[in-house]
């Protein structure tokens, strides 16, 4: 089975992405289960239910705890994670699916490689999609094209391996730690090329703080403080 999660705080067109998920899944003969983890006050609960998606109320703060309680949630042999913004296009799940079975653990959705993209982006935040890129390679050790991406499929041996109840990140630094975890612990990781389109509606999660906290973790894996 594919588990498809979905952490839908404050993603007033998650219904949206949900009936595209469910297009794109018809090139695909495995079963597979949508999971939004949400914790908004808009009706995403509500609309989703209604759709038959498995969702959950989220517990926990920020991304890293939503997808924490997406893996925990999940039921499929292999686990893709997608912003429920509209920014990923579920037309390239069937691309991840090929390179697991090609014996990839780790899949990610590389915006910054060929046939990859930004669509929609201001200057201001491809600057800061550049540093933390930038910062995950050159501090934390990370070689990957985009390590940043949250569009990724995660074999299920991995999501048990690398000990979710040690990783500390809650927010944007949570895809650095779970990649460089994966990474520490022999996982082969590729990436696929996906085109990003910025989102339409709702807002980002990015802050300030959520900055520094990449560049802390960033440092704890390059000092191999992970534990």
């Amino acid at each position: 089975m594919i588990s498809i999660l979905l952490p839908t705080r404050n993603e007033p067109l998650a219904h949206i992405l949900v009936a595209n998920i469910r297009e794109a899944m018809k090139e695909i003969s495995e079963l597979y289960e949508i999971v939004a983890v949400d914790k908004s006050d808009d009706g995403t609960y509500e609309r989703l239910k209604d759709m038959k998606v498995t969702v959950i109320r989220q517990k926990t703060e920020g991304l890293g705890g939503a997808l924490l309680e997406g893996f925990l949630a999940a039921q499929g042999d292999v686990v893709i994670t997608m912003d429920a913004d509209l920014s990923h296009d579920p037309k390239y799940i069937p691309s991840f699916i090929e390179k697991a079975r090609e014996s990839f653990d780790v899949v990610i959705g590389s915006r910054r490689m060929p046939g990859g993209g930004i669509v929609g982006w201001s200057w201001r935040r491809k600057l800061i999609s550049f540093g933390g890129n930038f910062v995950g390679r050159k501090v934390a050790g990370v070689n990957i094209s985009d390590l940043t991406s949250g569009y990724r499929l995660y074999k299920r041996n991995v999501i048990e391996g690398i000990r979710l109840d040690e990783v500390k990140s809650t927010g944007y630094s949570f895809q650095l730690e779970i990649l460089a975890r994966s990474i520490k612990k022999g996982f082969k990781v590729e990436a696929v090329p996906i085109v990003f389109h910025d989102r339409l509606q709702g807002r980002s999660k990015l802050s300030k703080r959520q900055w520094l906290d990449f560049l802390a973790t960033a440092l704890r894996v390059r000092f191999g403080r992970l534990n």
